[in-house]
C-alpha cells in the first residue's frame, strides 16, 4: 500500500477518533451538566417576580391624569423636589435580574452553543443563542427603565405635566416589553430543558 494512503488513512482515522472523543463528552458531560443548569435557571426564573399589571395600568391611567388636570402645578418646588428624590431612588426592575452578569452570562452560553453546533445539534445550538438574545434584550430594558426613572424624576421636579405623562407611558410601555421578554425567556429555557431531556 501507498505510504501517502495509508497516512490518508491514518489521518482520517485520528481525526474520526477524536471528533468520536468530542461528541461522547458532550453527549455524557456537557449536556447533563447544562440540563441541571437551566432546569436551576427555570426555577429560579419561576420565581423571579414580573412586574404587575396593575402597576402598569396605574402608570397609564397616571399619565392621562397629569394630561387632564395638570396637577404638578399645585405642588410646590420643594415637594416637588422631595418627590422627585423618592423617584430617582425607586427601583422599578426586579433586583434579581439587576444584579445578574448578562455579558459573562452570554459568553457562557455561546460557548455551549458553538459545541453543541459541533456535534450536529444545530437546533439546540439556535435555542441557546436565542437565549442568550433574550439576556441582551432584558438587559436593554433594564437599562432604558432605569434611564426613564431618572428622567421622570427631573421632568416632576420640573413641573412638566404633559412630559412627566410621556415618561409615565413610555415606562409603561417598557414595563410591558420586559413582562413579555420575561414570558419568552420561560418558554426558551423549558424548550432548551426539554431537548437536553431527549
Amino acid at each position: 500500500m501507498n505510504r501517502n494512503i495509508l497516512a490518508l488513512i491514518i489521518l482520517v482515522v485520528a481525526i474520526v477518533g477524536l471528533y468520536g472523543l468530542f461528541y461522547a463528552a458532550v453527549a455524557t458531560v456537557l449536556m447533563p451538566q447544562d440540563l441541571d443548569r437551566f432546569k436551576a435557571d427555570l426555577d429560579t426564573l419561576s420565581q423571579t417576580p414580573t412586574i404587575n399589571e396593575s402597576d402598569i395600568a396605574e402608570l397609564e391611567d397616571a399619565a392621562g391624569v397629569m394630561e387632564s388636570y395638570s396637577p404638578l402645578k399645585y405642588l410646590s418646588p420643594d415637594q416637588r423636589a422631595a418627590m422627585a428624590n423618592g423617584i430617582r431612588n425607586k427601583n422599578n426592575v426586579p433586583p434579581e435580574l439587576l444584579n445578574q452578569n448578562f455579558t459573562e452570562y452570554n459568553n457562557y452560553n455561546n460557548y455551549r452553543a458553538e459545541a453543541y453546533a459541533l456535534v450536529l445539534k444545530e437546533d439546540l445550538s439556535r435555542q441557546i443563542k436565542n437565549l442568550s438574545n433574550t439576556y441582551s434584550n432584558l438587559s436593554s430594558l433594564n437599562d432604558e427603565i432605569m434611564s426613564i426613572s431618572q428622567k421622570m424624576a427631573t421632568d416632576f421636579e420640573n413641573g412638566d405635566n404633559d412630559a412627566y405623562a410621556e415618561d409615565l407611558r413610555n415606562m409603561a410601555n417598557h414595563m410591558k416589553q420586559y413582562n413579555n421578554e420575561m414570558a419568552l425567556l420561560k418558554t426558551q429555557l423549558q424548550t432548551i430543558v426539554n431537548q437536553l431531556g431527549e
